[in-house]
């Protein structure tokens, strides 16, 4: 059966880097993150995000949760895909297969990230 969550989060910090790009920019960044809400803890996340001189944006990213969510502690990665192009946008949120530890082992799902930095998770975590 399938659970929802939902968790406000901050940005406590960023790394960004740079790359050198022939037609727009790229950079590289890890972001820290604090949650509370359903979920709380923290994440990292590990980034790659681009802009493309024909206004095109894109963004890759994995980020790992250690957290306790609605009463388990554990961990989990999940994978982030991003692209926008004027008023047309994609994101998708999926956690990894395998990646869940401690009291989160056979996490699956998915999330959105709402525009008030809200984390809205819809998971299930399979019995042992």
């Amino acid at each position: 059966m399938s659970r929802k969550a939902k968790s406000s989060f901050t940005i406590d910090k960023t790394e960004e880097t740079p790359v050198e790009w022939v037609d727009g920019s790229v950079n590289r960044a890890r972001w820290y993150k604090t949650f509370t809400g359903d979920l709380t803890g923290t994440s990292e996340i590990e980034i790659t995000m681009g802009k493309l001189g024909t206004g095109a944006m894109v963004y890759v990213g994995v980020e790992r949760f250690d957290v306790e969510l609605q009463g388990r502690k554990g961990s989990f990665v999940v994978m982030h895909s991003s692209t926008m192009l004027g008023s047309d946008y994609e994101m998708k949120i999926q956690v990894v297969p395998g990646s869940g530890t401690g009291e989160l082992a056979g996490i699956s799902g998915s999330a959105q990230i709402t525009a008030g930095h809200d984390l809205l998770l819809d998971y299930e975590i399979a019995a042992a």
